[in-house]
């Protein structure tokens, strides 16, 4: 069997498997945000068979796994897409799984610290694993020829698009819907909608995974370049740093609780309301500064060794150029 089949039979047989499961679970399930808060002994009968989210998650795959097969099948495994690549992308999907069916779901309506560590799924899971499963490559093969020749017509002849695309995406654009993102979902007349309401909750999650999928594919095009790129990337990864820390700090360290709706649900899990935002804090802000510092000086090092190879070649140069007589 081909690696590509075998990577699309394993999509296909999972998504079966979470249709099945959302089927015959539907019955038992305590949802988040629903009725009372959530209790210690209910935690692990509380999955969230969304059938919206499992289309989208089954989608994805199923998509991305047609398209892998479909170009392994034409250029041969590993390429174009690297199999690391694809457990990336499968990584993506776990993640987003944990955070959006998992138990942790309703959790999170009953603790803020665990709504926290579903963000953080979102914005430093999911989406890096997601961009280095370079979707863009997969599902372009996912879909026949002339589908791809005609959505690339028409992307043609959008200029303003284009133009609007291009503007939205520069670095500093991509740095400031991020930080914004963060900032403003977490100010509390719009948090405590989000746990109200369904619908704006839906759109607080999509709007963490949308910015934090743009954030880091911006990262990644930053680090694929020369040292002007490379520059730029570490200053990217730094200020998010920054005022991620900064919105951590507060939360840790503020003498008032922001979130008053938590009050009625922290005490079944052995928490004040103050002591889990303090925790919530704590969880923003060390993991968040542990993984940007690693990214940091990851692109450091990768600068460090683009410059000392360029700095060789250089030097060759000149010898081979003296060595003419």
């Amino acid at each position: 069997m081909m690696a590509g089949e075998s990577v699309s039979r394993c999509i296909f047989y999972a998504a079966i498997a979470l249709v099945m499961a959302a089927w015959f679970g539907r019955t038992g399930v305590a949802l988040a945000h629903e009725g009372e808060p959530l209790a210690p002994h209910e935690l692990w009968s509380a999955w969230n068979w969304d059938l919206l989210i499992l289309a989208g998650l089954t989608a994805a795959g199923w998509s991305y796994g047609r398209g892998v097969r479909a170009l392994w099948l034409r250029a041969g495994r590993g390429r174009g897409v690297s199999q690391w690549r694809v457990a990336a992308f499968g990584g993506g999907l776990l993640a987003l799984f944990v955070a959006l069916i998992s138990p942790l779901d309703a959790l999170s309506g009953a603790l803020f610290s665990a709504h926290m560590v579903q963000h953080l799924l979102l914005l430093m899971v999911a989406a890096p694993l997601l961009v280095l499963g370079a979707p863009p490559v997969a599902l372009g093969w996912a879909w026949p020829q002339r589908w791809r020749w005609g959505a690339a017509r028409w992307w043609h002849r959008r200029r303003r698009l284009q133009r609007g695309w291009r503007a939205l995406t520069q670095p500093l654009a991509v740095w400031m819907l991020y930080m914004a993102a963060l900032w403003l979902w977490h100010v509390p007349v719009l948090y405590e909608a989000a746990l109200r309401n369904e619908f704006i909750h839906f759109l607080e999650h999509g709007c963490f995974l949308a910015t934090a999928v743009l954030f880091w594919w911006t990262l990644a095009r930053c680090s694929a370049g020369g040292r002007p790129s490379y520059g730029v990337g570490i200053l990217y990864v730094f200020t998010t740093a920054l005022h991620g820390g900064l919105l951590g700090s507060l939360l840790t360290f503020t003498p008032r609780v922001w979130y008053p709706l938590y009050a009625a649900s922290t005490a079944g899990w052995g928490l004040t309301p103050l002591a889990d935002q303090q925790l919530a804090g704590v969880i923003m802000w060390v993991p968040m500064g542990i993984v940007y510092t690693i990214v940091a000086l990851a692109l450091l090092g990768v600068w460090l060794q683009v410059m000392e190879r360029k700095d060789r070649r250089q030097r060759a140069s000149v010898w081979r150029a003296k060595e003419i007589p």
